[in-house]
């Protein structure tokens, strides 16, 4: 079992989060519990609550490291596509990780906090990381001036999204179709409202 001088604070951190990581795509967020990370890093639980404020600290740090890996999965090349295609592929990857993490995914979906959390800088610019995706993709489809309307846009296709994968999580096939299939006329309903300033056509 490993001692507490054994590792450096920045390391006993890397560890928990990887401890907690492990245990949640066993189990799923439910059956994390700051004893059972500490017996998978051989510390006490004290040495936890020396490297975390708190669960709710210790589970806001983890999702973070999901959402950056979310946001490293859906990076596109640079291509002359059509933002519907781009769009497209966007979702696609977005429903992969979430296919490929589904109890990690629910951790950062699902996981309540405390009344009195305040989410951290890091997670707010994960999501605001994510938000600039679609912003970088479906940006010729708004004027200059239009930029708070799309981002207002972005937010409303994120929690659209995110909706369909929750109610996807427990039921692969949706009233009106695969959660692929959804995705697609998401997009496209999107696509409809937004007709392109730009030269060119969107398919």
């Amino acid at each position: 079992m490993a001692r507490r001088s054994d590792h450096s604070r920045k390391e006993l951190t890397k560890l928990a989060l990887e401890s907690a990581r492990q245990i949640v795509a066993e189990e799923g967020i439910d059956g994390l519990s700051g004893r059972k990370v500490t017996r998978k890093i051989g510390y006490t639980i004290g040495t936890l609550y020396q490297l975390f404020e708190d669960m709710d600290d210790l589970v806001e740090r983890m999702n973070v490291q999901t959402l950056e890996q979310l946001y490293a999965h859906c990076q596109l090349d640079e291509s002359p596509d059509e933002v519907a295609a781009q769009l497209k592929e966007l979702g696609q990857r977005f429903i992969e990780f979430v296919s490929l993490h589904p109890n990690e995914w629910h951790a950062v979906m699902g996981y309540r906090y405390k009344d009195n959390h305040t989410t951290s800088d890091a997670y707010n610019g994960a999501i605001q990381k994510l938000f600039g995706l679609m912003e970088r993709v479906t940006l010729p489809l708004y004027a200059d001036d239009e930029r708070q309307e799309q981002s207002l846009d972005m937010a409303l296709l994120w929690t659209s999204l995110t909706g369909l994968l929750g109610i996807a999580a427990s039921e692969r096939k949706l009233a009106g179709g695969s959660i692929e299939e959804m995705t697609e006329r998401l997009i496209k309903m999107y696509l409809a409202s937004r007709p392109p300033i730009a030269s060119g056509t969107i398919g």
